[in-house]
């Protein structure tokens, strides 16, 4: 038997939501000895069977040219994970988004794996979505500006994290892996913001892994803001470029080490990025159009999301 047909496929995702504390979560979990997290933190593969190619949004080409398309590409992305690895996963937060097709690919490729979903106020996450594009010096509109152009930029095929109110209407999200996957684990962004080891120990339980181990939860990962100086938008798009591929290129065989790779490109990022404020009526705005779809949610997970709609 060759090393190819011994490989071991993902038995859990992180499935989304974007800007909601998923690269964070992943790093955590990636530390721990019994599990296995893809050195491609968002390969896309599932939603790459059906999306339409070329991505068409500013700074999507190269987006596009890191995901994942073939599966005997994505296979090998789990080739060293280990027998002591119980819990193998990936993290596409696309894949929660584009949730109709990417449960068809799931389930044709990896059955019914355990599915973690992170949910963040989506007003918040919006205007996350858009500093991190501001960031990465993708976005040049105002974040209003980006609003009135979004039906425009879903039109073109632009990437998805441009649809800055689309992405968080979770409603239909979040019930269809309630209903298509048995072992589903949903948290918000404020569990694991104020709980943080809490939630990752019940992660670790969730895995079956070793809940007894301690993750450095000390960094914050893909933070958004807005660059203080016009040169840091160009430094952010390298750091993000040169971290993950130092990680990827020493994940393999020494994670911890390319976790530390990317955490000090993070703590060099955060001194030179800032927290814009959203104007009070664009704020307002947002919570009318998502009011319905957030009473919505709360009653299918059985969570008070009240504090949203403040």
């Amino acid at each position: 038997m060759t090393r190819e047909d011994k490989i071991k496929l993902p038995n859990f995702l992180i499935v989304g939501a974007a800007k909601a504390g998923t690269t964070s979560l992943s790093y955590y979990l990636k530390q721990h000895p019994e599990i296995y997290i893809s050195p491609v933190k968002e390969p896309k593969f599932f939603t790459a069977q059906f999306l339409n190619f070329p991505l068409k949004g500013i700074g999507d080409d190269l987006v596009e040219k890191h995901i994942i398309k073939t599966f005997d590409r994505y296979k090998k992305l789990f080739k060293w994970a280990t027998p002591q690895r119980k819990a193998i996963g990936e993290a596409s937060v696309d894949n929660l988004y584009y949730h109709k097709g990417a449960i068809l690919q799931i389930k044709k490729y990896l059955g019914n794996p355990k599915i973690i979903i992170i949910l963040r106020n989506p007003v918040s996450r919006a205007f996350s979505a858009y500093t991190h594009l501001v960031r990465d010096g993708r976005e040049y509109l105002s974040f209003e500006e980006g609003l009135l152009m979004e039906e425009k930029r879903m039109a073109e095929n632009w990437e998805f994290m441009w649809y800055y109110k689309d992405v968080g209407l979770y409603y239909e999200q979040v019930k269809d892996y309630l209903d298509n996957f048995s072992d589903v684990k949903i948290y918000l962004t404020e569990d694991l913001e104020q709980k943080t080891l809490e939630v990752v120990k019940d992660i670790f339980r969730f895995l079956e892994v070793d809940e007894n181990f301690t993750p450095d939860t000390s960094v914050k990962y893909n933070v958004s803001g807005i660059p203080k100086k016009k040169i840091y938008a160009k430094i952010s798009r390298h750091l993000n470029t040169l971290g993950s591929f130092l990680e990827r290129s020493v994940n393999y065989i020494f994670p911890k080490k390319g976790i530390k790779v990317v955490g000090f490109f993070e703590k060099i990022r955060a001194k030179e990025f800032e927290k814009p404020k959203m104007l009070e009526s664009t704020r307002k705005s947002l919570i009318e159009f998502y009011k319905a779809d957030i009473l919505k949610t709360q009653d299918l997970i059985g969570r008070d999301l009240s504090n949203w709609l403040r």
